[in-house]
């Protein structure tokens, strides 16, 4: 048996891909992917020219996070960008990356005109400092779904499998390919992360710290990497603290920032001489990154009004030498790029889906809690509730207890599905925003796979549990009402994961796993059990109305004991309640149809779907902002 270097054995899902891809590592093309005389790159001269940025803290104020930036990236090199916490650096970086769009005023210009930013954003790539990935695939895995999502106009698995290993040796991770992303150390996780954008080969890669918790040595081999990108003619801009000397050499250009404004913007050599003239002195053998922060944040006096005129100036100065790389009219260029982006998107999304849904199944087969774990939890706890309810379905003198057992039935369907949603799906939520925001793949594609994903263990577990439980418990054994039974529990397992999708989309797991039982404390309270439909203030009764506990309930009780059952044996010389009618009546039911049940169910899914739809529009649409 194939074991991957953690432990783990290898999905056999992926297998092909695995050996496919091991196989071809010792070949090599006679156009390598990533080599620019052989792919050549498009080259972006970004340059911004007075960014402001504000956001509203109140009504009345706001408050300025960038303030007249001036300041460019050129092809081909790679830029620092440093100033101390809180200057602006991922503020500047999600605006050329057109992340944010509103309140921002200034321009933007690539190659010395206007862009269209919509055009930009397609050769664009923005690498977050909280890079989120799926820990349960592999690195190769991890980028050779890439490359099948982002690589347009590559067809076979050989070809991308050559992709994968080009990549891969470029990033030093050739050596823990099989290794799962949970077990990749911090640098590895780094180096795999540019790698996932390298797939596309951007014109333009800007990231946020992307040395931030790694340690010097990984730290080097990170910006090494940037800086050989930035060699084959990409813009490479990355935010950074306090960079080493060794690290410093490897970076071509500079811009400072601090409370939103840029202090210098040029190559390094040019550092010091700027920084002399307003009458700041380095002292020798003195790191020059920390000798700029030290000046800007005002720790070694001076006047920086001097220093931020004098850097203005020699800018102005230093970009009349700018030679533009030539494009070619916009229009033509534009017109391109939309061109090609419809028609690949066009063609290639029923592929986008069968791509995620298969990433999406290796993710729930490798999930212990979501799967294996849960799937045994609804076997033992079907078996422990046919031995506490042995049989009471049968006997009339426990009719109270049967259906105690119902309602439990549904707490555990709807909590045992709402639950585990509720911890996972803000980890793919993540992941998700960073894909759509870097135009991996639409929305659409990957909602589609998310629930196709999800439907076979909501109704396996349920399944299998609701036929134990039946059985044991003494259910009327009917296929008519059987199978109605089990349609409802499906619908209530479906529902408490829709219900959990959405909390834990729209809120972080801790306040997640607070609302879902908070928020369905009146769903419970009137479904029926605790209170009789009659005994509820009409005031109160729309709750009734709207509480799917309500219709899940309901619906099981006519199921067992509607349509003209015949009496219950009774187990003592008395039983009031061996008239299934007469159960009914106890309960105020019916109150509604099974038919109606179901359309209540299938109503609270629809709607719960949509709305989680929705908010995943929502934090995309805001992430831009």
């Amino acid at each position: 048996m194939e074991v991957y270097e953690n432990g783990a054995s290898v999905d056999p899902m992926m297998r092909m891909i695995d050996e496919g891809c091991t196989i071809q590592l010792t070949m090599r093309d006679n156009q390598n992917f990533l080599n620019p005389d052989t792919q050549p790159m498009t080259r972006m001269h970004v340059e911004f020219d007075n960014l402001s940025y504000s956001v509203s803290c109140n009504k009345e104020k706001s408050k300025k996070l960038l303030e007249s930036v001036t300041g460019c990236f050129r092809p081909g090199k790679l830029t620092a960008i440093i100033g101390p916490s809180g200057a602006g650096k991922t503020t500047l970086l999600r605006i050329v990356s057109t992340l944010k769009t509103t309140n921002v005023k200034g321009s933007i210009t690539v190659n010395g005109r206007e862009w269209n930013g919509g055009v930009f954003r397609k050769q664009t790539c923005f690498l977050p400092q909280e890079f989120a990935l799926l820990p349960l695939l592999t690195t190769r895995e991890t980028l050779y779904i890439a490359a099948r999502l982002k690589v347009q106009g590559v067809r076979g698995s050989r070809s991308f499998c050559l992709i994968v290993n080009e990549i891969a040796e470029n990033l030093g991770l050739t050596h823990c390919l099989n290794t799962l992303v949970e077990n990749l150390s911090g640098g590895e996780r780094k180096r795999l992360s540019i790698g996932i954008e390298m797939v596309t080969r951007p014109c333009v890669l800007l990231l946020d710290e992307p040395t931030s918790g790694l340690d010097s040595t990984s730290s080097n081999q990170v910006i090494g990497l940037l800086h050989n990108m930035a060699r084959t003619g990409c813009t490479v801009a990355c935010a950074i603290h306090q960079p080493s000397s060794r690290m410093i050499s490897q970076f071509d250009d500079l811009l400072v920032l601090h409370k939103g404004k840029s202090f210098y913007c040029g190559t390094w050599d040019d550092v010091l001489p700027t920084f002399e003239s307003a009458g700041y002195a380095c002292p020798p053998f003195y790191n020059i990154a920390e000798f700029v922060l030290e000046v800007v944040t005002a720790e070694r006096g001076g006047d920086l009004r001097n220093l931020y005129t004098n850097s203005r100036e020699k800018y102005s100065e230093w970009k009349t030498h700018f030679k533009y790389p030539n494009m070619g009219s916009d229009s033509a260029v534009t017109t391109k790029i939309d061109n090609i982006s419809s028609k690949s998107k066009s063609i290639s999304m029923w592929q986008e889906q069968k791509i995620l849904l298969t990433r999406a199944m290796i993710c729930i087969r490798r999930d212990n809690t979501l799967t294996k774990l849960r799937f045994a939890a609804h076997v033992v706890v079907a078996f422990l509730l046919g031995i506490v309810f042995y049989n009471s379905g049968t006997d009339a003198s426990r009719v109270n207890s049967n259906i105690a057992c119902v309602f439990f039935i549904l707490l555990f369907l709807y909590f045992a599905s709402s639950m585990p949603a509720v911890l996972m799906f803000p980890i793919e939520a993540a992941v998700f925003l960073r894909e759509y925001l870097n135009n991996w793949y639409r929305l659409r594609s990957y909602y589609t796979a998310k629930i196709m994903s999800d439907l076979p263990l909501q109704i396996l577990s349920p399944s299998i549990f609701i036929v134990i439980a039946y059985c044991m418990t003494g259910q009327p054994m009917e296929c008519v009402r059987f199978v109605r039974t089990w349609l409802i529990c499906i619908l209530t397992t479906v529902v408490g994961q829709s219900s959990g999708m959405l909390v834990g989309v729209a809120f972080n797991t801790h306040l997640g796993v607070f609302l879902i039982p908070a928020l369905n404390m009146p769903m419970i309270l009137f479904a029926g059990f605790f209170l009789k439909f009659s005994e509820v203030t009409f005031y109160l009764q729309p709750l009734c109305v709207v509480s799917f506990f309500r219709y899940a309930f309901e619906g099981i009780l006519l199921t067992i004991y509607g349509d003209d059952r015949e009496r219950l044996p009774c187990s003592k010389l008395y039983c009031h309640l061996r008239s299934p009618s007469r159960i009914l009546d106890e309960m105020n039911m019916p109150t509604i149809t099974y038919y109606t049940a179901i359309l209540g169910l299938i109503v609270w899914i629809i709607c719960l779907q949509a709305l989680t739809y929705l908010v995943l529009k929502w934090k995309a649409y805001t992430a831009k902002r």
